[in-house]
Order: C-alpha cells, then sequence, then structure tokens
C-alpha cells in the first residue's frame, strides 16, 4: 500500500478501532451488584427515629437496585453521627458496597470545620434523602405549657435531653434560651431513643425532634405538646425563624439545615461513577413505590418529594459557602453556652 494511501486510511482506522471499543457494552449494572452485600451503616442506636428511617430505606432499596444485592443494616452509634461517619471515610472501601445513614446533622460538624472531623462533607457521595421535614420543640402536657408565649412566660426552668452540643437538639433549645425562654439543654444522650425515653420517664421535660421520633414510641406524641416548629406544618404553631432576633436568621438557617435536607443515605468520597449513578437511580425509584410509601408514612417519613443526590450534594456545597466565619463564631457561642 502506498505511503499515502495508508495516512488517508489512518483516520478512518482510528475510528473504526474507536467505534469498536464504544461499541463493546460495559459490564453490566447488574453485574456490580449480583451476588453481593451491600452494608449500610447506621449513626444511631436502635429504637430512635433515624434508625426507624434507615430501616425503611433498606426495607425496599434492594429491589431498584439492578441485581438485587443482600442488604445489611450495622448500627454504629456514638458522637450524634460522627462516629459513623468517619468510620464511612476513613474505614469503608469507596466501592460502592458501604454506604451511610449517619443521621441528620453529622456534616454540619464538617461545614464548621470542628476538630476531629476526618471527613469532607463536601466531597461525599450522596444518594438520595427521603426529603424535608418539620421538627419541633415538644414538652410534656403534664407541665402544663400549651404555647411558646407561655415557655417564655412559665416560672419554672425547663429541662430539653438533647445529644450532641452542636447538634439540632440541642442548638435550637439553646437559641431559645438566648431569646429569652427558660430552658436548660441536658446533654449526654446517645441516641434521640434515650432520650425518648428520658422523656417518658419525666427525667427531663422536653425534646427538639421531628415527628416520626416520637412515632417511634408508641403513645408519647399524645403525651406532648409541639410550641414552635422549623416550618409550617402545624397550624398554630410558632415558627422558630419568627421568635429569634433577625441578626440570628444565619445561624438559623444553618442549625435547621437538617430539616430541609433529611436523612440523607451517603457514600464516601471517591465512590465510582456508575456505583453512584445506580444508586441514586434506584433511590429515586424506591421513593416512588408505593409498599416503600406505605413504611414510610408508617414511621412519619415525608413521602412524594424524595431529593436526589445531586441536588444534596449541591445543597451541602452551598451551605458550606453560607456558612461564614461570622456564622460559626455565632455557632460556637450557642453551642457552648450549655
Amino acid at each position: 500500500m502506498r505511503r499515502h494511501t495508508r495516512r488517508r486510511l489512518q483516520p478512518v482506522l482510528s475510528w473504526l478501532v474507536l467505534a469498536c471499543a464504544v461499541a463493546v457494552p460495559p459490564a453490566s449494572a447488574a453485574d456490580l451488584y449480583h451476588g453481593k452485600t451491600l452494608t449500610v451503616i447506621v449513626g444511631y442506636a436502635p429504637g430512635g427515629g433515624v434508625d426507624a428511617t434507615a430501616r425503611a430505606i433498606t426495607r425496599h432499596l434492594a429491589r431498584f437496585i439492578p441485581g438485587q444485592p443482600n442488604i445489611v443494616v450495622q448500627n454504629m452509634e456514638g458522637a450524634a453521627g460522627l462516629i459513623s461517619a468517619n468510620y464511612l471515610q476513613q474505614r469503608a472501601a469507596p466501592d460502592g458496597l458501604t454506604v451511610a445513614i449517619p443521621g441528620r446533622s453529622w456534616y454540619i460538624e464538617s461545614i464548621i470545620r470542628r476538630p476531629g472531623v476526618t471527613f469532607d462533607a463536601t466531597r461525599l457521595s450522596y444518594i438520595g434523602s427521603p426529603g424535608a421535614v418539620t421538627s419541633a420543640a415538644f414538652v410534656r402536657t403534664s407541665l402544663g405549657i400549651k404555647s411558646y408565649d407561655e415557655l417564655k412566660g412559665s416560672r419554672r426552668t425547663v429541662t430539653f435531653g438533647a445529644l450532641g452540643a452542636d447538634t439540632p437538639t440541642a442548638m435550637v433549645p439553646a437559641l431559645l434560651a438566648a431569646n429569652g425562654a427558660p430552658v436548660k439543654v441536658i446533654l449526654g444522650y446517645v441516641s434521640t431513643a434515650r432520650v425518648l425515653l428520658a422523656l417518658e420517664q419525666g427525667e427531663v421535660d422536653g425534646t427538639f425532634s421531628v415527628g416520626n421520633a416520637l412515632a417511634t414510641r408508641g403513645d408519647l406524641a399524645s403525651k406532648v405538646v409541639p410550641l414552635v416548629q422549623t416550618g409550617s406544618e402545624r397550624a398554630g404553631v410558632a415558627r422558630l425563624r419568627d421568635v429569634i432576633r433577625y441578626s440570628e436568621r444565619a445561624v438559623h438557617d444553618l442549625i435547621t439545615a437538617p430539616d430541609s435536607i433529611g436523612v440523607p443515605l451517603v457514600g464516601p468520597a471517591g465512590m465510582p461513577t456508575e456505583a453512584t449513578a445506580i444508586l441514586r437511580s434506584a433511590f429515586l425509584a424506591m421513593a416512588q413505590d408505593g409498599a416503600y410509601q406505605t413504611d414510610a408514612r408508617r414511621v412519619e417519613l415525608p413521602v412524594g418529594a424524595p431529593i436526589g443526590g445531586a441536588q444534596l450534594a449541591a445543597m451541602i456545597r452551598d451551605l458550606a459557602i453560607a456558612t461564614t466565619p461570622a456564622v460559626i463564631a455565632e455557632f460556637t457561642r450557642l453551642a457552648g453556652s450549655k
């Protein structure tokens, strides 16, 4: 073959090689998970709201993952979800076979750059969330306090059981105290379930929580009354944003971010793109499934408006950008005021 003819053929041959490579199908999506076990680490003990969320998700998710892997749940309680989040990044292989539901507020510790946090929340592989929620500060009906105004006028100190000092369970009551409410935060509870048990037994007067956590404790919901809420779900209940000083709204947005984000399912940074896409697609498909929705309603999870993984990642990035040094300083001040 003449040299100039070979030159003319080289681009054609290169194109054919590329076309053949593209035409060869990649490994089937089912191959990634068929016969495998997907481990879901839960950052809280069994029996609380986060665990109830995780159980509802893990009962259904496998049906929507190609290859239908076996799913096992591993509870890893401690530090309001931080132990599980640190483990996810430090110890879990980023192969798509280990993911986590650390809790509601764990990523805030990364955003405020708290010492001891070994993960970067903006780099994790977000898969999905059941959706946004509305939380409220609840107190026992036996106190006789029926509204936020009555709380502010109370002559007795009202104790709120809480998880870590930097979680909404402690930060929202601290914000109320900073605005004149006679509130004292009791720290040291390792799970929502134990806070609710303390509430049932009269060890504390109240808690800041989402409704689905109360739903896991039998008739507890009928024995408490909401005084202030983060959204507008409950008619006649004051909104937190409206009872605090205007200057505190930026820190309010950081503290209440877990309500906007919900309880996310997340993988370690560096997960394969294909595995991340498969899990994200499976999560959204599951969220539209009738059997899942029935299970979700049973534990009072939001239904009908799931948040996809890409949107979650963007929300976390935006929150990190909005959290200025001044906001971090105010957040830290509130966290230290218990």
